[in-house]
């Protein structure tokens, strides 16, 4: 057995101790000197050997230990470093007891070994796992500050569509039960466009900023906000006063957004259309953003800044609108827009001096369609264009097929839309037409003829005039014209809308402003037309006051092409 457990004392590499308290002396076998780095030939040594080898940080929880063990025959069991002649620290963990021998002698026995390699071991295990931990730390605000990026917007910081997207499938997937009211504000941005073709995008960044910081500050804890796209937000309320909640945050929305906004040194006014819809616990998030953007379409088309609620009845307008424009896109495609022309007639001689060309829908179904019934969705859609080419193309074509025929148009006067000049290809395919210097004339809307930060569009029109075409102002007098944009635009003619010349009959103070009109015309060297000419006593004020030219239906109506030189040679407008 001695033998035995030699040999296991051996293979564990365990030193045993023997310490008697009385004397200090402490023996021990070759395998604790080896352990403690002494001569293997050292046996018993005293207890000061073994003290000084002991750590100076460890040895008072050392010699505790021991007395305890002493005084009440309690297991000794302990953990403490030591240090080698050769400077090297090494952990040793001991075990032990105290025996009485018969003379009453208390000695303590025990094991101790080197776990040195044990120790750092597991030291080198929670330095992995704590780099670990902290790796994982790192991944995982990695991965959150991605899924913020991926679902928010870096210029606003709001929520993006991604996050919409998820928060619209958490609503599907609440219970019934704990469903609340809710409403969509939809938002657009109006007149931003010019704030990017002006100023750049980095001003128009920074002001889609400030936006999104209005808009927070108008929501509560009920919103959820977010930016879907350029210029377009979107907030959701769930609250048992949803409704109302989203009506008053819309409406102060448009007030907010209409206030200047400082950026790039300056001070910027924009506006903001709203479309509100409102929806029970139903919980169709799909139909409410439908309703919201369909109201949000009727907001802009009624004028822009201003808030509209959804109605059924705007649903089936809108579907109307939609089903008219693919209607359109058709009319466009098999070529059913033709032009009508209304002769224009010297005020005095009431010899024809030009026709004005108005574009008609000959619908294969409906007969012909006038323009106020179909050129709003053409211009939403953005066919508007499309429809003054064909129309200045086909009149062109006509005022050729008149002078085969046997009548000369002087002059033939086409409305042409500010998205048509602006477009980059225009002027190049106006100069492949056909016309004399003189025999085209374009007429402008009042409107969209004096916006003195439009630098493409005044750019266009002195290209326009350089090819010899002539410009009118359309519905003059029911715009915003000044003097001095009308003195940079230099027009030939300005058309007195129908409606100022419609009282001249019977209203003295209608007489005394066209012929102020005209009095400013004529210093300018600008000719005059009076349309909604109805009856000859209007031809005889008219040509009192100095117009020059006169259109109405008086004289002639709007006519298909077939008709006109019949018309001309007939002569039969005249008194």
């Amino acid at each position: 057995m001695s033998r035995r457990l030699e040999l296991a004392l051996e293979a564990s590499g365990v030193g045993v101790w023997e310490l008697h308290p009385t004397t200090k002396h402490l023996i021990w076998d070759t395998r604790m000197s080896e352990i403690f780095g002494l001569s293997s030939g050292l046996a018993t040594l005293g207890y000061d050997d073994f003290r000084e080898r002991v750590h100076p940080d460890d040895i008072a929880e050392v010699e505790e230990a021991l007395t305890e063990s002493i005084e009440t025959r309690r297991k000794l069991v302990g953990q403490f470093r030591i240090s080698t002649p050769s400077g090297e620290t090494r952990i040793i963990r001991a075990h032990g007891v105290t025996h009485i021998m018969p003379d009453g002698e208390r000695v303590v026995i025990g094991a101790n070994w080197d776990v040195t390699k044990d120790i750092l071991l597991q030291e080198e295990l929670r330095d992995a796992e704590e780099r670990a931990r902290a790796q994982n730390e790192e991944l995982e605000a990695a991965r959150n500050d991605l899924e913020f990026q991926a679902l928010h917007d870096p210029l606003t910081g709001l929520p993006n569509r991604r996050y919409v997207e998820r928060f619209i499938e958490r609503l599907k997937a609440t219970p019934a039960t704990e469903r609340k009211p809710i409403a969509c504000i939809h938002i657009d941005l109006d007149r931003f466009k010019e704030v990017n073709d002006t100023a750049g995008h980095n001003v128009g960044d920074a002001v889609l900023r400030s936006i999104s910081q209005v808009l927070v500050s108008l929501s509560n804890s009920a919103c959820f906000i977010a930016r879907i796209g350029g210029d377009e937000f979107v907030i959701f309320i769930q609250a048992a006063n949803a409704g109302e909640l989203a009506s008053e945050i819309g409406a102060s929305i448009v007030t907010r957004v209409a206030k200047p906004i400082s950026a790039d040194g300056r001070e910027w006014r924009l506006g903001a259309s709203v479309g509100i819809a409102v929806q029970d616990t139903s919980c169709d998030i799909s139909q409410l953003i439908a309703d919201a953007d369909i109201a949000l379409y009727e907001a802009k088309k009624r004028g822009k800044g201003r808030v509209r609620l959804y109605t059924p009845t705007l649903r089936s307008e809108f579907v109307t609108s939609r089903q008219l424009a693919d209607e359109i896109l058709a009319a466009i495609e098999q070529d059913q827009f033709v032009p009508f022309f209304q002769p224009q007639f010297d005020a005095k001689s009431l010899e024809i001096v030009g026709a004005e060309a108005l574009v008609r829908w000959n619908h294969p179904e409906r007969g012909l369609i006038s323009p106020a019934a179909f050129l709003p969705v053409a211009e939403k859609i953005g066919k508007l264009c499309a429809i003054d080419e064909i129309i200045l193309t086909k009149s062109l074509d006509a005022v050729r097929k008149f002078e085969a025929e046997g009548f000369r148009l002087p002059r033939v006067s086409v409305n042409v839309s500010a998205q048509r000049l602006r477009e980059e290809s225009f002027l190049s395919k106006l100069s492949s037409l056909r016309f004399n210097p003189g025999s085209l004339s374009f007429e402008l809307l009042e409107s969209i003829s004096f916006d003195e930060e439009d630098h493409a569009l005044s750019k266009a029109i002195e290209s326009v005039r350089g090819m010899g075409i002539e410009l009118e102002i359309d519905d003059f007098g029911t715009g915003h014209a000044s003097l001095v944009s009308l003195i940079e635009l230099a027009p030939h003619r300005l058309k007195i809308d129908r409606k100022l010349v419609k009282p001249l009959a019977s209203s003295n103070s209608q007489r005394k402003l066209i012929s102020s009109v005209v009095d400013i015309a004529r210093s300018m060297d600008i000719g005059v037309v009076a349309e909604g000419v109805e009856t000859f006593e209007q031809i005889e004020i008219l040509r009192a006051l100095g117009c020059s030219t006169l259109q109405g239906f008086r004289l002639a109506k709007p006519m298909p092409e077939s008709e006109v030189v019949r018309f001309a040679l007939g002569r039969g407008w005249m008194p």
